[in-house]
């Protein structure tokens, strides 16, 4: 069965968007569908940390990916 892990970039969207290291989640999730939708819940709680006017003045959105992982 596959697996996957979820990794998030801050990501600045003002011309060259310019990333902060990624954030590497230690859930394993069985599925595309519960990895991505984590995803978003991850992501509207690390935009609110943020704040309102850091997140307006710096353009800042984040980037995800659901990556594979190598299974025995």
């Amino acid at each position: 069965m596959v697996k996957f892990t979820l990794i998030i970039w801050v990501c600045s969207f003002l011309g060259d968007n310019l990333c902060a290291s990624p954030i590497q989640s230690n859930i394993v999730y069985d599925s595309w569908y519960e990895c991505s939708r984590d995803a978003h819940k991850h992501s509207l709680k690390i935009i609110s940390e943020i704040g309102y006017k850091k997140v307006n003045d710096n353009k800042l959105g984040t980037r995800y990916m659901c990556r594979v992982l190598d299974t025995i």
